[in-house]
C-alpha cells in the first residue's frame, strides 16, 4: 500500500486525519481500543502542526518490522524546527523549552501532555529533519512489543 497523505492546516483537518487513522488501522487487524489509540496519537500530532507550525501533513505507512511485525506509521511533517529537547517535551506539563507556567496553562487549550501520550501509545517515537522542518514518526506495531 502506498501512504495516505492529508494536509493539516485547521481543526476540521484534525478530526480528518484522526478518522482516517483509526479507520485505517482497523481495516488492517487492530482491535478497537488499538485503533482509537492509532487515532488519538494521530489527533495529538495534527493538533500540535494547527498550533505550532501552522500548516503540515499527515501521512500514514504501513510497515512490517522484521521483529516486531506488522505496524502503523503516523508521520507529521511540518515546517517548523526540530523539537530541541524532544525528552523534555514529552514530560507531562512541558514544552521543549521547559515546565508550563500554571497561569497559561487554560489559555493554551492544552496542558502540556500530549507528545507524552503519543509516547506512551506508540511503540517508537522519531524525530528527523525534513528539509527547513521536521518530521515526528510514531509506530504502533499491531501486537505491542514487550516493554
Amino acid at each position: 500500500m502506498s501512504s495516505q497523505r492529508y494536509v493539516v492546516r485547521v481543526e476540521a483537518d484534525v478530526y480528518t486525519a484522526r478518522h482516517a487513522a483509526e479507520r485505517l488501522a482497523r481495516t488492517e487487524g487492530f482491535a478497537r481500543i488499538a485503533a482509537q489509540e492509532v487515532a488519538l496519537i494521530t489527533s495529538e500530532l495534527a493538533w500540535n502542526i494547527v498550533r505550532h507550525a501552522g500548516r503540515g501533513t499527515i501521512s500514514f505507512t504501513l510497515v512490517i518490522d522484521p521483529e516486531h511485525g506488522p505496524g502503523l506509521e503516523i508521520h507529521a511533517h511540518d515546517p517548523a524546527p526540530p523539537i530541541a529537547d524532544l525528552a523534555l517535551a514529552q514530560r507531562d506539563g512541558h514544552t521543549a523549552g521547559g515546565p508550563i507556567p500554571h497561569e497559561l496553562m487554560l489559555r493554551r487549550r492544552g496542558i502540556g501532555s500530549g507528545l507524552g501520550a503519543v509516547a506512551r501509545l506508540g511503540d517508537r517515537l522519531l524525530q528527523r529533519p525534513d528539509g527547513a522542518g521536521k518530521c515526528l514518526s510514531v509506530t504502533r506495531f499491531l501486537a505491542r512489543p514487550q516493554r
